[in-house]
């Protein structure tokens, strides 16, 4: 039984890749990412949290972010540099890692973010397998779907989780249907996806300009 259980274990390490590599991966899956509007209804631990979120996100420049009560946030390099109101509430959720696509840009964020790409492990997620890079241990953790390469969830320390679940195809685009933050509390913010499209977006649409912009008459 000795022998079997360390042959059995030498197999599954076989099957482990280097964190390296899973990150060269995870670029390759992305190289054709384009700018996305993203729509969805939330839910939130905050009582005056709105109830519908619009994320209009570039894979290099950031992100704009709109609510259904007028606020507007400019998200960058996983802060809000500009919005109607700072510190930004939880619920204005960063989703850049959903689509960095340059490999230089991703291992950027994980250092930035304290993931030891040199450390890598399989675990469940789900219903399949996952990669996670820093491994379960460390206080940040990128778990990667091993099969679809689709983000699954991110662990940093003093920061609510984040899951992304429920990855489907809206038109044309493979996203989550499903984003949630928790902490040790439970549920911080949900955002339900309704609706993913790619848009033309560009620096020029990224400005302060934007925050303090009135907004564009509806057309009916």
């Amino acid at each position: 039984m000795t022998r079997l259980a360390g042959a059995l274990a030498i197999v599954w390490l076989a099957f482990v890749l280097p964190g390296d590599r899973v990150v060269g991966l995870l670029a390759e899956s992305r190289a054709n990412g384009q700018p996305l509007r993203v729509e969805g209804k939330l839910t939130a631990r905050d009582s005056s949290a709105p109830s519908r979120l619009t994320i209009e996100i570039h894979p290099e420049l950031g992100a704009r972010i709109a609510d259904d009560e007028g606020g507007r946030w400019l998200v960058a390099n996983g802060k809000a540099t500009a919005g109607t109101k700072l510190p930004a509430p939880a619920w204005v959720l960063d989703l850049a890692p959903l689509v960095l696509r340059h490999e230089g840009e991703l291992r950027g964020w994980l250092a930035a973010e304290g993931v030891d790409v040199g450390k890598n492990e399989l675990a469940r997620c789900g219903g399949g397998d996952c990669w996670v890079l820093g491994t379960r241990q460390a206080g940040s953790q990128l778990w990667i779907d091993k099969a679809a390469f689709d983000l699954r969830r991110i662990v940093r320390p003093g920061a609510p989780r984040s899951a992304f679940d429920e990855w489907q195809v809206f038109g044309k685009v493979r996203f989550p249907a499903r984003i949630e933050l928790t902490d040790d509390g439970g549920s911080v913010a949900a955002l339900a996806v309704e609706r993913v499209t790619a848009i033309p977006l560009a620096a020029a649409d990224l400005t302060p300009a934007w925050v303090t912009a009135p907004p564009a008459a509806k057309t009916r």
